[in-house]
C-alpha cells in the first residue's frame, strides 16, 4: 500500500468544478458534481504519481493544505488522497 496525499483546489466555472494540484499541474480534471470531481481527482492525482514513477522521476513534495487554502480564499481546497496500488 503506497498512500499520497496532495492538496486540489475546486473551482466551479461554467457548470463544471475545475480541480487542479498545484504541485502536480499536469493532473487537472473537472467533473459536473462535486462529488464528480472528487472521483476524477483520486484518478488524476493517482495517475500522475504512478506515471512520474514509472518514469523513475520523484514525486513533488506536497503543498501544506493551509498554504494552498490561504492562496486560494475563493476556491474551495481539500486534500485528495489515493492508494497508488489501487490504480
Amino acid at each position: 500500500m503506497e498512500i499520497v496525499t496532495y492538496p486540489a483546489i475546486f473551482t466551479p466555472q461554467n457548470g463544471q468544478i475545475l480541480v487542479d494540484f498545484p504541485d502536480l499541474p499536469e493532473a487537472f480534471t473537472q467533473g459536473k458534481t462535486m462529488e464528480e470531481a472528487l472521483e476524477f481527482a483520486k484518478l488524476g492525482l493517482a495517475i500522475t504519481i504512478n506515471d512520474k514513477l514509472g518514469h523513475f522521476e520523484a514525486a513533488p513534495v506536497a503543498s501544506p493544505l493551509a498554504e494552498v487554502a490561504a492562496a486560494h480564499p475563493e476556491a474551495t481546497v481539500r486534500e485528495i488522497r489515493v492508494d497508488l496500488d489501487q490504480y
